[in-house]
């Protein structure tokens, strides 16, 4: 047999012996012709390099004689100069809309900042007050030891006065709603909503010595008489600095014939369900006698379910119609 002979290891041996002396030579001629070729292309970079430079050269040669061709220019300093014409930049300005110099005391006592919202915290609300109601609702709360928001109306009945004034002694936020309460006179217009807050502003800041910082929208913020311009109210009022609270919780008492207690309790409860914090819609008007009746079970209830009460301020993160929360 061939494998395994000594024939066989011989050759074997003689092979290795070729391998060992060919791969050498061919990678000292292979390393050898890439030097000569690296060697090549250096040689080909520097003569463009020298190429290059000497261009330069000429080119500034031929700019020096350029310049000492030129005769020099005497008292060039004293030479009138001509003036260049004047090119009058384009002012871009914002033209403030006209409302938005009605009544230039009409702002809030602080700009808005930033906004808390505190999970667990419903805000007992109570809109077109004061009325005789105002006086049990302000004992229920003193019993309970929560405090509340009221949105009023305009009045000029000085029992009302006095329970503005025990509004807010008492702790409570007195925040505006209307003074007129005519929803087609308030929403006619951007100017006509100005005017009648503003009477309400000043009457809330005269009779207790503290200006609003809150409202509520007569129908809400987005309802159907103010469709047209709720944008615009919305930010003018948050440009004096007034944050609007609209409701996610409600005790659907604004109606012409009044509820009866349970209804009340109901309506509450039923919408605070699955709510993580709310803001709660009642009314402390003439005809809401049965409101008043009910809010010591609703606060009791509440309670139960685990919520606490707190009043909006002015850091309060507020809940708008169509971003209920």
């Amino acid at each position: 047999m061939y494998f395994g002979s000594v024939r066989f290891f011989k050759n074997l041996i003689l092979l290795c012996v070729i391998i060992l002396i060919a791969v050498p030579t061919v990678l000292a001629i292979h390393f050898r012709t890439a030097s000569e070729q690296e060697a090549k292309k250096v040689a080909e970079l520097t003569a463009e390099v020298k190429q290059l430079q000497q261009q330069v050269e000429e080119l500034e040669e031929s700019r020096d004689a350029e310049q000492l061709a030129v005769p020099p220019q005497e008292n060039v300093s004293d030479a009138p100069v001509a003036a260049e014409p004047e090119v009058e930049e384009p002012e871009f300005t914002v033209e403030a809309l006209a409302y938005q110099s009605l009544y230039p005391d009409f702002y809030a006592p602080q700009p808005i900042g930033e906004m808390v919202r505190t999970e667990g915290v419903i805000y007992l609300t109570f809109d077109d007050g004061p009325t005789q109601n105002t006086d049990q609702i302000l004992e229920v709360l003193a019993e309970n030891n929560i405090k509340a928001t009221f949105f009023m109306n305009g009045t000029s009945d000085e029992a009302d006065f006095q329970r503005m004034k025990d509004i807010v002694a008492q702790g409570h936020t007195l925040g505006m709603h209307s003074y007129t309460h005519e929803y087609d006179l308030i929403y006619d217009s951007v100017e006509n909503y100005l005017d009648d807050m503003y009477q309400l502003f000043v009457l809330i800041r005269d009779v207790t010595g503290e200006a609003p910082t809150c409202f509520r929208f007569p129908g809400g913020s987005i309802n159907s008489y103010n469709r047209g311009i709720y944008q615009e109210l919305i930010a003018e009022m948050l440009r004096r600095g007034f944050v609007p609270y609209d409701w996610n919780i409600s005790a659907q008492d604004a109606t012409s014939r009044p509820l009866d207690v349970d209804t009340v309790i109901d309506n509450v409860l039923s919408s605070a369900e699955g709510k993580s914090r709310g803001i709660v819609l009642m009314h402390d008007g003439a005809s809401q006698a049965s409101t008043a009746q009910a809010l010591d079970t609703i606060i009791e209830r509440l309670r139960e379910k685990g919520y606490r009460f707190d009043r909006i301020q002015p850091d309060t993160m507020p809940v708008l119609l169509g971003y209920l929360q």
